[in-house]
């Protein structure tokens, strides 16, 4: 789920915002972001986005379920050096790797209690569910992201410690090394769904509409006042209220961006 912020066209410090705010209490980069608090993207809106992790494929073949590839991934081993998913996700091969990958992490976080959606980030899909509570939200990165989620340098080679990341990330090394990488049908677009730039632009158009209410323009950033119309004073972690998060938590919440939609 993709947090949008006006402070990504300006770049850093919009993406350091994000990730202060809902990185205070989810310890984020995050967005992944994940941002907000309860959106999804602390890395910024735009360009990162928390699911964006090292992927895995579920075998292709017989016996593919993901079950067997999910347990051998969960425990320990001396197998093939695990690193993060680097693929450009260009070609269908790559893509259906990618799927794969979701698949084995669906399992897993299936296994924790919480629910996961393999998601296609070329069709501009979310993985987590919409309308979980913040705390709801945060069981869900835990599981995820496991000690990475407030220790962003845990190494990808040390992937027990990564959450379902982990899991997928060995999986996809596992299968790899074996010759037969992960693999999954690739999911049909929906032409119902909004692409990402429509997305930010319908975001876009909803911050500067209130900023502008506020008497602020587009070249108006910058200062002390701009920064509280702009993100509020909303609080971390369970404090978090889009409703105080100024005009970006207000606009991220109206386009259907955060998990109290």
């Amino acid at each position: 789920m993709v947090e949008f912020t006006a402070g990504n066209r300006r770049g850093g410090q919009g993406i350091a915002m994000n990730a202060r705010r809902l990185a205070a209490p989810v310890a984020m980069i995050a967005i992944l972001v994940c941002g907000g608090a309860v959106a999804l993207t602390a890395a910024g809106a735009f360009g990162d986005s928390l699911f964006d992790a090292p992927q895995v494929q579920v075998a292709s073949g017989a016996g593919t379920s993901g079950g067997d590839e999910v347990a051998a991934a969960s425990a320990p081993t001396e197998g093939p050096v695990v690193e993060a998913f680097a693929s450009e996700l260009l070609t269908d091969e790559d893509r259906s790797e990618y799927m794969g990958r979701e698949q084995v992490i669906a399992e897993c976080m299936a296994g924790k209690g919480v629910e996961y959606l393999p998601a296609a980030p070329w069709l501009n899909q979310d993985a987590q569910p919409r309308g979980l509570s913040f705390e709801q939200s945060l069981v869900w990165l835990n599981a995820f992201y496991g000690e990475a989620r407030e220790d962003w340098s845990v190494p990808a080679s040390e992937w027990q410690r990564r959450g379902c990341v982990g899991v997928g990330d060995h999986a996809v090394a596992v299968a790899r090394a074996a010759g037969t990488p992960l693999s999954a049908p690739l999911p049909e677009p929906d032409p119902e769904a909004l692409t990402w730039e429509e997305e930010f632009a319908a975001f876009t158009e909803v911050v500067d509409a209130c900023m502008a209410e506020r008497g602020f323009g587009p070249t108006d950033d910058g200062t002390d006042a701009w920064w509280l119309a702009m993100y509020g004073d909303a609080g971390v972690g369970a404090a978090y209220r889009w409703e105080d998060a100024g005009c970006s938590g207000y606009a991220t919440h109206v386009t259907g961006n955060d998990n109290m939609h």
